[in-house]
């Protein structure tokens, strides 16, 4: 009688595939990490320079407010300045609420305190192309309220600021 010897190597490569399919599963998996890691660090990345961005044009408006006229500032992917065709991020400043006065004192005897007007500007980073308003992709925003004496030679400013939506 004969004996039949079955090859080990058949039962070999079956380990190997099933070795090979493990290490590819674990592969995509670490991919997928480094992938939403990057994605993760570029948010920050945008959301730091969109603060950065904000804070600044906040200044600019605190040091000369008359400058104001519904304004934007056009940034390439590098979030350098640039043409409204090359831009990838934009910033918007808009005045949100226009002149609320103070009340006056209800005592008649300190006349010589002034009124002033509350000028509200929400500055707002956005991402992509310029689209309408409901399609916004907002990355950050201020919201400023700017005190302006009626005779504009010295105003107080006075800032909130507002999480990333």
């Amino acid at each position: 009688m004969r004996r039949v010897r079955h090859s080990k190597s058949g039962l070999f490569l079956i380990e190997l595939m099933i070795c090979i399919l493990f290490f590819s599963c674990t592969a995509g998996i670490c991919i997928r990490f480094f992938a939403k890691s990057h994605e993760l660090s570029q948010k920050a990345r945008n959301l730091y320079q969109a603060q950065q961005e904000a804070s600044s044009m906040a200044e600019i408006l605190e040091g000369d407010i008359n400058s104001l006229y519904h304004r934007y500032v056009y940034y390439d992917k590098d979030w350098k300045q640039c043409e409204k065709k090359d831009m990838a991020y934009w910033l918007e400043v808009s005045e949100t609420d226009v002149k609320k006065k103070e009340a006056e004192p209800k005592t008649g005897h300190n006349s010589d305190s002034k009124k002033t007007d509350l000028k509200k500007i929400k500055i707002a980073v956005y991402s992509g192309k310029k689209v309408k308003k409901a399609q916004k992709d907002e990355i950050y925003h201020l919201n400023l309220s700017i005190y302006v004496p009626k005779d504009n030679t010295k105003h107080a400013a006075s800032t909130q600021k507002e999480g990333m939506k």
